[in-house]
C-alpha cells in the first residue's frame, strides 16, 4: 500500500461556542490534529456549559493567544505557515482589522484553507440557532429548546468546506449558518411524525421504545416475531386511542421493560431501540 498523505496538516480552530468547535471535532475524528486557539478570556462555552465544551473540544490541543497583541499575531502567523486549515467565526471584518484576514494569511501560506463561519452571506447581522431556524421555517419542527439544529447544519457545512478547500489546493471559503440550515430544510415527510403504527414511540412497562419498521418487510417481520398477525395490513393505520389496533400494540409493549424489548429486537433483527 502506498504511504498515505492524510492528514495533510494541522487544523487551527479559532472558533468558539458550538458550530465552529463541532466542525473542528468532526475534522479531529477524520484524523486531523486540531489546535484550538482561544483568546485570553477563553471560550465562553467553557463557563456556560462545561460538559458541552468538553464534548466539543476533547482531544484538541488548546493554545491561548491574544490576537490583539503583536506577539499573539506573530505566533499565529507562524502556526499558519505550517497549517492545512484555519477555521474562524468572528464577525466579518474582525480578522481583517487585526491584519489576519484571508489575504494576509494566504500570503503567508498559499495552500492554507481559510474557512469563515458567519451568520448571513451578504449581511453583518448577528444571529444564533433560534433565529436561523425561525427564518428557515423550521422552528416548529425541531425541539429548539434542547437541540441546536442550525448549528449542527453549519458545523457539517464548515467541515465540508474545509475538505473542498483541501481538494482545490487552498483558498478562502465562507459558510453562512442561515444558508446551511435552509439547504436541508426539506418538506415534512408523511408518516415520520409518530402518527402511524409502524413508526413511533411506545410506552413500555418501564421506559419507552422507539419502533421504526417503516419498510413493508420490516413491519411484516415485526408482526411475525411479535405474534401480532392482525397488524400485518395496519402499518400505516392511525396511532390514536380510537384505533383498536393501536391499543393492541400499546398493550404488547406494556408487557416488558424497554431494555428487554431492545434486547429482543437486537436478537430478532428489528428496528427498535429503548429511549435513553
Amino acid at each position: 500500500m502506498a504511504p498515505s498523505a492524510w492528514p495533510p496538516g494541522k487544523v487551527l480552530d479559532l472558533t468558539r461556542l458550538l458550530p465552529g468547535p463541532l466542525a473542528g471535532k468532526l475534522l479531529l475524528e477524520m484524523g486531523f490534529p486540531v489546535l484550538k486557539v482561544e483568546p485570553p478570556g477563553g471560550d465562553p462555552l467553557k463557563a456556560l456549559a462545561p460538559e458541552a465544551y468538553r464534548f466539543l473540544n476533547e482531544g484538541k490541543e488548546v493554545l491561548v493567544l491574544d490576537l490583539k497583541a503583536e506577539e499573539g499575531r506573530a505566533r499565529l502567523l507562524g502556526l499558519v505557515a505550517e497549517a492545512a486549515v484555519l477555521l474562524e467565526s468572528n464577525r466579518p471584518g474582525a480578522m481583517e482589522r487585526l491584519g489576519l484576514g484571508p489575504e494576509a494569511l494566504l500570503a503567508e501560506n498559499p495552500r492554507l484553507v481559510y474557512v469563515r463561519l458567519r451568520g448571513y452571506r451578504d449581511a453583518p447581522d448577528p444571529g444564533h440557532d433560534l433565529t436561523y431556524l425561525a427564518e428557515a421555517g423550521l422552528l416548529g419542527r425541531f425541539p429548539w429548546r434542547a437541540f441546536q439544529f442550525a448549528d449542527l447544519a453549519g458545523a457539517y457545512a464548515l467541515a465540508l468546506a474545509a475538505l473542498k478547500g483541501l481538494l482545490l489546493g487552498g483558498g478562502f471559503y465562507e459558510v453562512a449558518l442561515a444558508e446551511a440550515v435552509k439547504s436541508i430544510a426539506y418538506p415534512p415527510i408523511p408518516f415520520l411524525d409518530g402518527s402511524v403504527l409502524c413508526y413511533g414511540v411506545y410506552r413500555a412497562r418501564e421506559g419507552e421504545v422507539a419502533l421504526a419498521a417503516l419498510e413493508p418487510h420490516l413491519w411484516a417481520r415485526f408482526c411475525q416475531k411479535a405474534g401480532l398477525p392482525e397488524l400485518l395490513e395496519a402499518a400505516f393505520s392511525p396511532a390514536s386511542p380510537e384505533n383498536p389496533l393501536y391499543g393492541a400494540l400499546c398493550a404488547f409493549f406494556a408487557q416488558r421493560p424497554a431494555r428487554a424489548w431492545e434486547a429482543w429486537a437486537r436478537e430478532e433483527g428489528l428496528p427498535l431501540r429503548a429511549v435513553r
